[in-house]
């Protein structure tokens, strides 16, 4: 999770930025913790742009 978050901290407004990560988070693809994790913060409106 902190990888993704490395990824996309260039595009997402400033701010503070709390996750919590879920035991379920192992059971999940690489593919699927991405797409959820861009669905949160496409949803929470803290992209600069859209991506």
């Amino acid at each position: 999770m902190r990888a993704l978050f490395r990824e996309y901290s260039n595009t997402l407004q400033d701010g503070l930025y709390v996750f919590v990560a879920k035991i379920g988070l192992f059971d999940s693809s690489h593919e699927a913790l991405t797409n959820d994790f861009k669905k949160v913060l496409i949803k929470a409106k803290t992209f600069k742009e859209t991506i």
